[in-house]
């Protein structure tokens, strides 16, 4: 069972200092996010009529490195293909990263496929998940376009547009930036954006191991070959077993057999068989369980299929394809903390969240990081019904300018 926080009030401290921020240095800066809604929602339209699906984000990448730019800042691509926005206050200080990714499930295959309702909701695939996170930081980027929003900075910011957060992008884009960019030694938290909802922080990190399985054999006529192994036949006993598997429900754990695949037609053999398993987990040890489980499963599959077969199957192997770390909530994360407190400054209701995004990658490296909506609702995501309505979409924006301030004013 995992270790409860329990969830104290906000220090006096922080309350104090959010609202000092509030009322003085950042007073005009919050009001810039009612003042500029509609360039905003322009924004957010154009972004999200930019293709960008998962490993192929090249054309967002380079739309938003434009657009970083003619806001005066010098962005660029680093060697992962993240849009990378640093800065600079001062050249000795760390950094505060504070991303979204570009990436999404399915892309627009023409400019009208996202659009405007007339009540102003946005329709289209990844105007949610995640144009609101990108339109986000190119709304911060405009906002420190004179430099620090709080006196005596003891943080820069940098802002990342990564790559590859969804489905077999397995984060790619977050795992170069936190483990081998040349920001990661100086990066001293992750803000990670993504998504609408202010519900929610997202401080402990769901974990997920995904796996393709291949099976092997000889194919033939489903007549005249009968009695050659079957992959197909293998691969679905696997599947029974696989779904026959006690699973724990504390710590919480699932796994699905997402995708069969097999054959060419109904009176054929086929010679291979093919499904991906997705195992997910708020602990790295049960997963691991899970991963001995599913290659007993698929051993014993072939095995089976073997015993009443006169040619076996040739060859069967067990394909990694996604691996994301899980990390409990950690007393040190006081990144949380700090989100806390400017949610209760503004009174937003939200509670801990446990999912996978982003922040698992620095969250299992025990490094500070949170992730959040940006404000609005969306829904339908992953679909091309998706949408997104800006209504109320200023509060979740100054909830992330009031955590950076913060971040920048304080040492952790």
């Amino acid at each position: 069972m995992l270790p409860e926080r329990v969830l104290t009030d906000p220090a006096p401290n922080l309350a104090a200092t959010i609202a000092r921020l509030a009322e003085t240095s950042l007073a005009r800066h919050l009001l810039f996010f009612d003042q500029q809604k509609r360039w905003i929602n322009e924004q957010h339209l154009e972004i999200c009529r930019v293709p960008s699906a998962t490993f192929r984000e090249q054309q967002r990448a380079d739309y938003l490195v434009g657009l970083f730019r003619e806001l005066g800042h010098q962005a660029r691509l680093d060697d992962a293909g993240n849009v990378v926005c640093p800065i600079v206050f001062d050249e000795q200080l760390p950094f505060v990263a504070v991303s979204a990714h570009m990436d999404t499930v399915i892309a627009p295959r023409e400019i009208s496929d996202v659009y405007v309702r007339p009540d102003g909701t946005m329709k289209g695939p990844g105007v949610t998940d995640n144009g609101s996170g990108l339109t986000a930081l190119v709304a911060l980027a405009r906002v420190f376009q004179d430099g620090p929003v709080a006196p005596d900075p003891v943080q820069n910011i940098l802002l990342v547009a990564n790559v590859a957060e969804e489905g077999e992008g397995n984060l790619h884009g977050m795992k170069y930036l936190c483990r081998h960019s040349p920001f990661a030694p100086r990066i001293s938290a992750y803000l990670v954006l993504d998504g609408a909802s202010t519900g929610h922080i997202t401080a402990e990190a769901l974990g997920s191991r995904r796996f393709e399985i291949i099976i092997e054999g000889h194919g033939g006529h489903s007549w005249n070959d009968f009695g050659t192994a079957n992959p197909v036949h293998a691969l679905g006993r696997t599947v029974a077993m696989l779904a026959d598997t006690d699973l724990p429900t504390n710590p919480r754990t699932t796994l699905s057999v997402g995708v069969i695949e097999g054959g060419s037609g109904v009176n054929s053999i086929p010679p291979v068989a093919r499904a991906k398993v997705d195992i997910r987990s708020q602990s790295s040890s049960v997963m691991e369980q899970l991963v001995k489980t599913t290659e007993d499963a698929v051993r014993l599959g072939v095995e089976m299929e073997n015993r009443r077969s006169s040619q076996r199957l040739s060859n069967y192997k067990i394909r990694e394809i996604g691996h994301r770390p899980a990390a409990p909530l950690s007393p040190d994360n006081y990144l949380f903390d700090y989100v806390r407190a400017v949610d209760a400054h503004l009174n937003i209701r939200s509670r801990l969240d446990c999912s996978s995004t982003d922040a698992n990658v620095p969250l299992a490296a025990g490094l500070p990081a949170v992730a959040i909506g940006t404000g609005g609702r969306g829904g339908n995501a992953h679909t091309t019904a998706e949408w997104f309505n800006p209504e109320g979409r200023e509060l979740g924006l100054r909830r992330i300018l009031l955590v950076l301030s913060l971040l920048m004013t304080q040492r952790g």
